[in-house]
């Protein structure tokens, strides 16, 4: 019936648009930091080529709460730490040392904070 009314070529279309290929992969790779321990906590994300992570320029500081996932997609090194002590004094905050995962084009890593 659908191709009585010509809806079945728009479909066929639609399907072949949204369909990944096979084969090839993704520009980016994607970072998901997890937080399932805290009730919130400071998270700082850097991307960038520089070998020390703090020489990165393109940062972030997200407060993440407890259940919830930032999703980092990049095409270059990503760089991230926590707050040594979540929920601590802002005034004398100190921060965790920088976790640097291998990112691979397309890939996906999952990271518990």
């Amino acid at each position: 019936m659908l191709a009585h009314l010509g809806l079945v070529p728009v479909l066929a279309s639609l399907l072949l648009l949204v369909t990944p290929r096979v084969g090839r992969p993704l520009p980016a790779g994607q970072l998901n930091l997890h937080n399932d321990r805290w009730d919130a906590v400071l998270v700082e994300v850097r991307i960038g080529t520089a070998a020390s992570c703090d020489l990165n320029t393109e940062a972030w500081v997200r407060t993440l709460h407890k259940g919830h996932t930032w999703a980092v997609v990049a095409d270059i090194p990503v760089c991230w730490r926590t707050e040594a002590m979540p929920g601590g004094a802002t005034s004398t905050r100190a921060w965790a040392a920088w976790q640097r995962p291998a990112l691979a084009p397309g890939a996906v890593v999952d990271a518990e904070l």
